[in-house]
């Protein structure tokens, strides 16, 4: 098990502890309770912040950018997420196609509060708890984008995490770090600048430290994807998401 002051690409085991769930849920509960009161069009990415997708929606996660339409966007299934019956999940479905959309499992946000400056936000990493119900393996990155695709800094990927084949739920951690993140093509200039400026942010299956992914046929399931701040600015908040005893403890929070 890793410490709170390091983020690495893992799959994570935390541990329990009464105390430390009161005292993390309490933290969050705060920050993200004065996180509410500003209108979600508005807001930039906040530490802390997760998308749990019980509220039955995909929050606006998509498979296709730039106005592209896909043949089989992201579904929310209800009962399918970690807690069982009332826990929601969002499900990727790759057709196996090589042109256009719905080939891949990738998945991007381009919403308010998934984009804005990840240095000044303080976010070094991702949390994210996945399941991959198909015969093979698959490799997962987080990838960042200026808000000008590939501009801005270009694109970047982070170290890819195995999945193993017909995997139950397992929770992530992605390094946001700049010495951590990998060119998504050839035109990735600065890690640092991308990070300063996000336009896009996406989960991907990629063997490779590639920006497009992987061509597949498959499904992946995904469920309360989770910005992790910066260690030295919030300790409390970083320590409380990796702390918390059960997935119902930090969906509920």
């Amino acid at each position: 098990m890793r410490s709170p002051g390091a983020v690495h690409g893992s799959t994570l085991h935390r541990p329990c502890g009464a105390w430390r769930v009161r005292t993390a849920n309490a933290l969050l509960g705060f920050w993200l309770g004065l996180a509410c009161l500003v209108p979600d069009f508005a807001r930039a990415i906040t530490d802390g912040q997760v998308d749990t997708f019980q509220d039955g929606t995909t929050q606006s996660w998509v498979d296709a950018l730039t106005g592209a339409i896909s043949p089989n966007p992201p579904t929310v299934v209800a009962n399918a997420g970690p807690m069982g019956a009332g826990d929601f999940a969002l499900r990727l479905t790759a057709n196996g196609s090589v042109a256009g959309p719905g080939g891949r499992l990738v998945v991007n946000n381009v919403q308010p509060r998934w984009q804005g400056s990840y240095t000044v936000a303080g976010i070094h990493g991702i949390l994210v708890d996945v399941r991959n119900p198909n015969t093979y393996a698959v490799t997962l990155r987080v990838g960042i984008d200026g808000p000008t695709l590939g501009t801005t800094g270009g694109r970047w990927v982070s170290p890819g995490i195995v999945v193993p084949a017909t995997s139950g739920w397992r929770m992530l951690a992605f390094s946001l770090l700049p010495q951590d993140l990998l060119p998504g093509d050839a035109a990735a200039t600065s890690a640092a600048t991308t990070l300063a400026n996000v336009g896009v942010f996406r989960i991907m299956h990629a063997p490779t430290a590639t920006w497009q992914g992987a061509v597949v046929t498959g499904q992946l399931s995904l469920n309360d994807v989770e910005a992790l701040p910066e260690p030295g600015l919030g300790l409390a908040l970083f320590a409380g998401a990796w702390l918390l005893g059960s997935y119902g403890s930090r969906r509920r929070r």
